[in-house]
């Protein structure tokens, strides 16, 4: 366990900035959000890091992250899809599931278990079947 996971009133004021700052940090780039490293004011964040401290949270320094964020470019900053910069996965971890693709599984799975619940109904009677020719999706 490192020296940052003790209770808020063990923390030194040194101590609970490098964890507000670490806290904040983890909101740059955040997964799915386009065109902005940060979509609120970095006061937010840090406000939001301070809360979470408070609550209990802190950023281990014993525990490696898996992941890295990479400020965009001059240029990338100009274009909508990378102007939010990214999060790489180390090599040891190249097969862990990226938001993107956790968020095209959920998209995925929800269409199926709707699909399956209208046919669960059409087969109860709780709605008309299908006339030839209607798209079922």
């Amino acid at each position: 366990m490192c020296d940052a996971c003790v209770p808020y009133s063990d923390l030194t004021d040194e101590q609970r900035e490098q964890q507000t700052a670490a806290l904040a940090a983890t909101f740059v780039g955040l997964p799915t959000v386009i065109g902005a490293p940060l979509i609120l004011a970095d006061e937010v964040w840090r406000e939001v890091a301070v809360h979470q401290l408070e609550l209990g949270a802190r950023i281990c320094g014993d525990i490696p992250a898996i992941k890295t964020y990479t400020a965009p470019t001059p240029a990338e900053a100009l274009e909508v899809q990378s102007a939010a910069g990214h999060w790489t996965y180390d090599a040891d971890h190249t097969d862990v599931e990226t938001p993107r693709e956790r968020v095209l599984r959920k998209a995925r799975e929800e269409r199926e278990e709707y699909l399956a619940e209208v046919q669960r109904r059409r087969e109860t009677g709780e709605l008309p079947p299908l006339n030839e020719g209607d798209n079922d999706g």
